[in-house]
């Protein structure tokens, strides 16, 4: 028995998973690097917090913004003009500091463009992904773009200590400025996107039809509902880096050099997930891989807690639930959203999530300087569980729905046909019933 092979990637496919990487590594590099910056000028942790608040507030502000504008705009020219500015940023930054500029003022007001920039990049980047890769091909590009995204954050983390040792912050943000212009280049290597394509395709003709049984059966894609599966993510990782300092540096009295090796080994499980995420996906629906995922993530950060050793033996099986999951989220979301909203939807989730993210680290500091960091990590795991288990239930529920609705739709539509071959049937019993009364009996 022959099976079809899925289609092989193309060419967006092949050069946004290295534009992907080089994003990332750049973006992490900069962080390290301003904040080191900012801290040995200023010498306290509130400078560095203010630093990552400039970072925070223009993508809730303009993601909103931006994510229409990649709806309405060439999205392949807007990630291009995002890296571009960027790149620009980054090099300004040491100008500014070669000039005398102050380096606390320069670091956040260099950030703060950046982030900007990153609040346009987000949603015209996952609106190109929708719009230039194959339906087929979204969560295998997902996972690959997952270990894309760990692995530059893992390398940017590795290279951006031992750089600043060796040769100052100043050739980290000149290297930071070649990676978004080398990111340009590879977009700009994608090309344009060829006049109607896609137009008569099967995977075109599948979502037109997929479009019109949603019309007939009333329902829409329940896309805030998957923002909020995906916006998970965001709760963790802002709340997650903030506790698991404080948990490593005073909960269990170590120094800082462990923080980099959970780091890594959060990092080298992260690059497993994608293998484990077609493993989980080939038995499961996206939605109910995204539910086992962040459910088995919540239970290892439970245990994270308990001594460092067993931190640093769960956080790479932590990061590979937590991938998984997180891959699963953008893709149901990303399959979900109509190419036409895709940049406004992204932009949304993106803005919502870090207000979401912010907020919940507010909280759960609050829970840990009122009680201890242990309970921190309680909290987290517990928001990720009710929040996921009743996003999904919802989602089971909705695709239930839908799926009643479509049965039904169909029933009346062969009822109705019946019906219409059935008249034709009658008039023609009646024609000839007339015909035997006109025809006078034998005797």
């Amino acid at each position: 028995m022959s099976t079809i092979a899925p289609p092989r990637p193309n060419r967006a496919e092949r050069l946004l998973i290295p534009a992907t990487f080089i994003t990332n590594l750049g973006n992490g590099i900069q962080l390290t690097a301003a904040s080191y910056l900012v801290f040995t000028e200023a010498n306290t942790m509130l400078a560095v917090s203010w630093l990552m608040i400039a970072v925070t507030i223009p993508q809730v502000a303009l993601s909103l913004f931006f994510g229409k504008l990649a709806d309405r705009f060439d999205r392949r020219t807007l990630a291009m003009v995002s890296d571009l500015a960027s790149a620009a940023a980054a090099i300004g930054l040491p100008v500014w500091l070669a000039l005398g500029g102050n380096p606390s003022t320069v670091s956040y007001v260099a950030s703060f463009v950046l982030s900007i920039s990153a609040a346009l990049f987000f949603p015209a980047s996952n609106a190109l992904i929708k719009e230039r890769i194959p339906e087929s091909r979204l969560a295998q590009f997902n996972g690959n773009a997952e270990i894309a995204i760990q692995g530059g954050t893992l390398a940017s983390a590795a290279l951006g200590g031992w750089v600043i040792v060796w040769v100052g912050t100043t050739s980290l943000f000149y290297f930071n400025a070649i990676t978004f212009l080398v990111s340009a280049a590879l977009l700009f290597f994608i090309g344009r996107r060829p006049a109607g394509e896609g137009a008569g395709t099967p995977e075109t003709v599948a979502k037109a039809a997929a479009a019109a049984a949603a019309r007939l059966t009333g329902s829409r894609p329940p896309l805030a509902r998957l923002a909020v599966l995906y916006i998970i993510g965001n709760i963790v990782i802002i709340v997650g880096n903030s506790i698991m300092l404080v948990l490593v540096i005073e909960g269990f009295k170590s120094n800082a050099g462990y923080l980099g090796i959970v780091d890594a080994l959060f990092g080298i499980g992260a690059l497993f997930a994608a293998w484990a995420f077609k493993k989980i996906s080939s038995k499961a629906t996206v939605l109910k891989t995204a539910l086992i995922g962040y459910l088995a993530f919540a239970v290892l950060l439970s245990l994270e807690s308990v001594h460092l050793y067993a931190m640093m033996a769960v956080i790479p099986f932590a990061a590979i639930a937590f991938c998984v999951a997180r891959i699963s989220a953008r893709t149901a979301l990303m399959s979900a959203a109509p190419e036409e909203k895709t940049g406004f939807v992204f932009g949304a989730t993106n803005a919502f999530g870090l207000a979401a993210g912010t907020t919940a680290v507010v909280l759960i500091s609050l829970l840990v300087d009122s009680t201890n960091v242990k309970n921190g990590f309680y909290a987290l795991s517990a928001l990720v569980v009710v929040i996921a288990t009743i996003t999904v239930i919802s989602l089971s529920k909705h695709d239930r729905e839908v799926a009643a609705a479509a049965a039904a739709a169909e029933e009346s539509e062969a009822v109705a046909g019946a019906a219409e071959v059935a008249e034709p049937a009658a008039e023609v019993t009646e024609r000839a019933a007339e015909a035997r009364e006109s025809v006078p009996a034998k005797v």
